[in-house]
């Protein structure tokens, strides 16, 4: 009886383990094969143009200014602006980290990541004396439907929250650095918006590499742990909350058609307008689940194919996507001495 109990047991594990397969392999894809089919067809060249040639017509500029607070840092060394404005619009954010000077500076922007549940854009700066022999103008956007948390030398200042769609996280945040920009250029008199930089970290890196796509005044981009093919990854993670908020579920409840999906898709994704990029970098890590180093490696191919080898440079680290920038002094200085060259 004893051996015949455990074959029970085992015939009913195995009974289980079945059942939760078939259960599994059985589960409901997002987007129908017919969908899928036609959303992530192979990009043409009359769709590719139409995006940027959409992005040179679009009205970027600021209006309604507004400087919400003011600080002296370092006995007036630094001065922190938290401001509005407005963007077609939408009430947005930002911070300026603005260095005592008479001679124009350059610009450093910041952008920030992205989660479905994560609305607030928390950046740590450490200033002091040294920071003025590299001085430049730090902006950082708060980006639509966030907010920021600054911590400068251990104090916290906050903005309140952008408008507009959160999860309109490429093209349209791209929309809200570049306007942040004009605003800069508006705004502050010595400000040298034609030295641009732009840096970011995931869904902000991208963003970075988007803004030197669209803008002429972006001399240097960094991206750390970007995707650079969000028509590719999409394709590959129909099921994902945060793909289906950035992209497919306003196709799926008919809020937008599969033209105005698929642009969105290849407007936020920088692989497909490569000859465009300016200098850049891109440091991605051999250990990220989230952004595969593939995605490295095939913009660099696409960017060797367009004849600008030297305008690109691509690090890789044995890192995951979530420490790739903890105890890494290689990206530290390598970021750090490329902006310095703005």
């Amino acid at each position: 009886m004893l051996i015949l109990n455990k074959r029970l047991v085992i015939f009913q594990l195995l009974a289980t383990v079945v059942m939760v397969v078939v259960l599994t392999s059985c589960k409901k894809d997002f987007l129908s094969k017919s969908d899928k089919n036609a959303l992530f067809a192979e990009p043409t060249t009359t769709e590719l143009n139409n995006i940027f040639s959409d992005w040179q017509s679009r009205n970027l500029t600021p209006t309604d200014y507004t400087i919400i607070q003011q600080e002296d840092i370092l006995s007036g060394k630094f001065k922190l602006k938290i401001v509005s404005f407005k963007v077609n619009n939408i009430k947005e954010y930002g911070a300026l980290v603005v260095p005592s000077t008479i001679s124009k500076v350059p610009v450093q922007v910041f952008v920030g990541g992205f989660g479905l549940n994560l609305t607030t854009n928390s950046v740590n700066i450490a200033l002091d004396n040294a920071n003025t022999a590299d001085a430049h103008l730090l902006a950082i956007p708060a980006l639509r439907g966030q907010s920021l948390e600054i911590t400068i030398n251990g104090t916290v200042y906050k903005s309140p929250l952008s408008e507009g769609n959160q999860c309109d996280a490429f093209d349209g945040a791209t929309d809200d650095v570049l306007a942040f920009l004009n605003l800069i250029q508006q705004t502050e008199a010595f400000a040298d918006v034609n030295r641009t930089g732009v840096r970011g970290g995931s869904r902000g890196g991208t963003v970075a590499l988007l803004a030197g796509i669209r803008d002429a005044r972006v001399k240097r981009v960094i991206g750390v742990a970007c995707p650079t093919n969000l028509f590719e990854l999409t394709s590959q993670s129909e099921n994902d909350a945060t793909y289906q908020c950035q992209f497919l579920s306003g196709f799926k409840n008919g809020q937008a058609t599969l033209a105005e999906t698929r642009n969105k898709m290849l407007a936020s994704s920088p692989i497909y307008f490569a000859k465009h990029l300016p200098l850049g970098q891109l440091h991605l890590g051999l250990q990220d689940r989230i952004v595969p180093v593939k995605q490295g490696y095939d913009l660099e191919k696409e960017i060797e194919k367009q004849g600008n080898a030297a305008t690109f440079q691509l690090f890789t680290y044995d890192k995951t996507h979530n420490d790739i920038a903890t105890n890494n002094t290689e990206l530290a200085e390598r970021t750090k001495a490329f902006f310095s060259q703005l």
